[in-house]
């Protein structure tokens, strides 16, 4: 079995109040959290690995994998956000990979489109075909083009950084990334924007602390030929935010004859507090969120679900998320010896 981010044009007082704050709100976080980067979810625990993880490029030995996403955010907020992603991957001989991801991520005014593109190289330490031991090193180079609309704000707002128009800023970055799988066992550590060239779309002002840093481990435990539980964890540190935080998880995946299931819990936490000011009253919080998910694969298809709620007391709106995954796998069973056989 396999591991397996608003409104109208002239609205009232109140309206153009809340339109503008959530201009702002939009227009601030959405650029300097979101514009560099695709988003980190939980994709790594629907068989998506590649999607975070450069290295896992091809890390299946043989055939290639596809993997097509659909996230919908806030459900009730109109133009609230959402992220398709579509990639694939695949193994050339013994040691390359090669993969490419592409997505589109809107956020009420603000939408980027990026693509990206991946060379892996994987060191077989297996002793014929009964173990998986193999080192990767994975590589990524991508870009990604920015668009805040503003064509349909009020102007008589008086913000001077509303121009009225649409406004484009593109980036250039690459990743870089380790994998290790032995057995049951994986660890990975990848690197986002090691290499990032762009600007803010704001202001044109250069973003000096790029980089984001993923640490990410898990091992299979076999109850029985047809049973394991999969505990794992993941640290993320995103330098220019300085709000490391991490998840701690656990899947059940179940065999029975063609048919591979599992269901699993994710809970994300911040290691530092969140601070805001509202009305003159200072408050913080720390993140957190729960994320069910379930999936099963038949033959060479994939389906997976998730959902996640957060568990923070203060929020604009009940922050919630539905994620669709489908995939296709096209594979060889040379080197897959156990019903459970971990990522690969």
């Amino acid at each position: 079995m396999k591991k397996a981010y608003i409104c109208n044009v002239r609205p009232s007082t109140q309206k153009s109040f809340w339109l503008r704050l959530l201009s702002i709100l939009f227009f601030g976080l959405t650029i300097t959290n979101a514009q560099y980067q695709l988003p980190v979810y939980t994709d790594y625990l629907t068989d998506n690995y590649y999607l975070l993880h450069p290295a896992m490029a091809g890390a299946h030995f043989e055939g290639a994998k596809v993997r097509l996403t659909h996230r919908a955010q806030w459900q009730g907020v109109q133009n609230a956000p959402s992220l398709q992603t579509l990639n694939g991957h695949t193994r050339l001989g013994r040691r390359t990979g090669l993969g490419a991801a592409f997505y589109r991520d809107q956020n009420g005014f603000q939408s980027r489109a990026g693509g990206l593109f991946t060379y892996s190289y994987h060191i077989n330490f297996f002793r014929g075909n009964v173990e998986i031991n193999q080192l990767s090193f994975g590589l990524s180079v991508g870009g990604v083009n920015s668009t805040h609309d503003q064509t349909t704000f009020d102007p008589f707002l008086g913000d001077p950084l509303l121009t009225g128009s649409k406004v484009n800023s593109s980036s250039l970055h690459m990743d870089m990334g380790f994998s290790y799988n032995r057995l049951g066992m994986y660890a990975h550590m990848t690197i986002k924007n090691l290499f990032f060239r762009g600007n803010n779309i704001s202001d044109a002002i250069a973003l000096e602390k790029p980089r984001s840093v993923l640490l990410n481990a898990g091992y299979f435990v076999e109850l029985s030929p047809k049973w394991a539980l999969e505990p794992s964890f993941m640290l993320q540190a995103v330098q220019y935010a300085d709000i490391p935080s991490y998840d701690l998880n656990l899947k059940s995946h179940h065999h029975r004859r063609n048919l591979n299931a599992w269901w699993g819990l994710s809970y994300r936490a911040g290691l530092d507090t969140n601070a805001y000011l509202n009305a003159g009253s200072a408050f913080d919080q720390k993140h957190q969120q729960l994320t069910t998910l379930v999936g099963a694969e038949f033959g060479i298809f994939s389906f997976s679900y998730s959902y996640t709620q957060s568990l923070e007391k203060i929020n604009f709106r009940p922050l919630n998320s539905h994620q669709l995954t489908l995939g296709i796998d096209i594979t060889s069973e040379k080197f897959r010896i156990y019903p459970i056989r971990g990522l690969l």
